[in-house]
C-alpha cells in the first residue's frame, strides 16, 4: 500500500511539474501576444495619424486645384493678351506715322 501511495504521489508530482511548466510557457505566450497587440496598437495609431494628415494634404490640394486655373484658361488669356499688344502695337505705329 505504501508503495502505491509513493506511486500515486510521484505520479501527482509529475502533473504537478506539467502543469506549472505548460502555465509558465502558457504565460510567456501571453506576454508575447500582449506585446504584439501593444505594438499593433502603436502602428494603428501612427497609420491613423497618417492617414489623418494625408486627407488633410487631399482637402488642401482639393481647394488648390479648385483657386488654380486650368491651363487651357491660361493659354487663352496668354492669347488675349498677345492679340491685345498687338492690337495696340499697330495703334501706336500707326499714331506715330
Amino acid at each position: 500500500m505504501a508503495g502505491n501511495l509513493q506511486h500515486r504521489l510521484e505520479s501527482l508530482r509529475g502533473k504537478a511539474q506539467l502543469i506549472t511548466e505548460r502555465y509558465a510557457s502558457l504565460l510567456e505566450q501571453k506576454r508575447l501576444a500582449d506585446d504584439t497587440i501593444a505594438e499593433l496598437r502603436k502602428e494603428l495609431e501612427r497609420t491613423k495619424r497618417e492617414n489623418n494628415v494625408l486627407q488633410q494634404q487631399i482637402e488642401h490640394l482639393k481647394v488648390v486645384t479648385t483657386i488654380t486655373p486650368k491651363r487651357e484658361d491660361v493659354e487663352r488669356s496668354r492669347a488675349f493678351l498677345s492679340e491685345l499688344v498687338r492690337d495696340i502695337d499697330k495703334c501706336i505705329s500707326e499714331l506715330t506715322e
